[in-house]
């Protein structure tokens, strides 16, 4: 029996707050946020190349990529790219970008 009832004319006013008309737009939008749970990474591994690149950290080598050479420093080798240092500017090469590497001639 504590049921509201109103007699008459309905309030000016509403007495709960009006839906919002961008509330999908917020619930996607915290959707798109927030992590996938499940991620899986991929690389293909070439244990024997990266292991001779290794060998030449630190030396000048002279990388081929599929667009162009580059000489530098090795500076250090990862499970996907290398970072080579050019004229004191860091260059990170994507190793399946890499057709082939060679020591540099001393000059």
């Amino acid at each position: 029996m504590n049921r509201f009832v109103y007699y008459g004319y309905p309030p000016s006013y509403s007495s709960f707050p009006p839906p919002s008309h961008h509330q999908n737009e917020d619930v996607q939008h915290w959707e798109a946020m927030k992590s996938p749970k499940n991620i899986n990474y991929t690389t293909t591994l070439e244990p024997k190349f990266i292991e001779n690149l290794i060998q030449h950290k630190g030396l000048m080598i002279v990388i081929t990529t599929t667009v162009g050479k580059l000489i530098g420093t090795l500076d250090n080798v990862f499970i996907d790219h290398v970072a080579l240092v050019v004229n004191g500017k860091f260059h990170h090469i994507r190793l399946c970008e890499i057709v082939y590497f060679e020591k540099a001639d001393e000059k």
